[in-house]
């Protein structure tokens, strides 16, 4: 008598759960309140300041961007001497 083997059913990722452009828009604005928050009068100075380009850092701030690096987004955290738990703590829900 053959042994019937199961086969297993595996859990598939799927996506929709939250809007990722929404999500950016929020980052966006984060970045951008923190900056200013911090007494960085422009993102030109703070980004030279943490060593990113200004052009991107521009991007950042106004929304205009389809993707960051995670060590870019590490080093505006960074920047702003808080953790990425605080830097997410608010504006994410």
């Amino acid at each position: 008598m053959a042994k019937s083997k199961k086969k297993l059913q595996r859990k598939k990722a799927t996506l929709g759960h939250f809007n990722h452009d929404a999500f950016l828009t929020k980052l966006s604005k984060r970045i951008k309140s923190l900056r200013k928050q911090n007494g960085f009068s422009s993102y030109e100075l703070f980004s030279y300041d943490i060593e990113i380009s200004r052009a991107g850092m521009a991007k950042y701030e106004s929304g205009n961007f389809v993707d960051i690096r995670l060590r870019t987004l590490l080093k505006i955290i960074d920047g702003f001497d808080i953790s990425p738990k605080e830097f997410f703590a608010e504006g994410f829900d």
